[in-house]
């Protein structure tokens, strides 16, 4: 059974929560509407969103670059780095000979 809500779950209550009316003592009428106020650090943090959805996923420089040094043969990759990323990523087993 469907009951009809009343009082300040009404369809009309929650239409007069939009917006405000008031009558001043001079006998006008104004309407409020809602709005918003966004702080500079959320304008900041919008722009800046902005622009990371400008930066590309590949930095295709750096990947060119790495494969002309690959293909010459001329590409150290730094080992100490690498046998770091290996250890910690449980890859290389320290106590093995």
């Amino acid at each position: 059974m469907i009951r009809i809500t009343s009082g300040q779950y009404s369809a009309e209550a929650l239409n007069n929560r939009k917006s405000r009316r008031s009558i001043s003592y001079n006998g006008t009428y104004s309407q409020e509407t809602d709005n918003a106020n966004i702080s500079s650090f959320g304008s900041l943090l919008a722009r800046a969103s902005a622009e990371f959805k400008n930066i590309p996923d590949i930095r295709e420089d750096k990947v060119s670059a790495l494969k002309e040094q690959i293909d010459s043969g001329s590409y150290n990759p730094p080992l100490d780095k690498l046998a770091n990323i290996l250890y910690m990523s449980g890859i290389l087993d320290a106590t093995e000979e």
